[in-house]
């Protein structure tokens, strides 16, 4: 859901592109998103200002997709 969130998230951002709030909350929600699951807050920002099935993936998904895997062997 973590791919599919993005790519609504991006389109959002697009296609909103000459009102100012989905740029803010889709560059913020997309740099969240890199380290950790964004924040409640801004995941209904995202589907309020930006893209509704990007907010709506992004409230659904789970923690578990935003953690990076590590690696036992080194």
């Amino acid at each position: 859901m973590k791919t599919a969130a993005k790519i609504f998230i991006i389109i959002g951002m697009i296609v909103g592109f000459w009102t100012i709030l989905p740029l803010i909350f889709g560059i913020i929600a997309l740099n969240q998103m890199r380290t950790r699951k964004p924040s409640t807050g801004i995941c209904v920002c995202v589907l309020l200002f930006c893209s509704l099935l990007g907010g709506i993936f992004l409230l659904c998904s789970n923690e578990s997709e935003y953690i990076a895997p590590t690696n036992p062997a080194a």
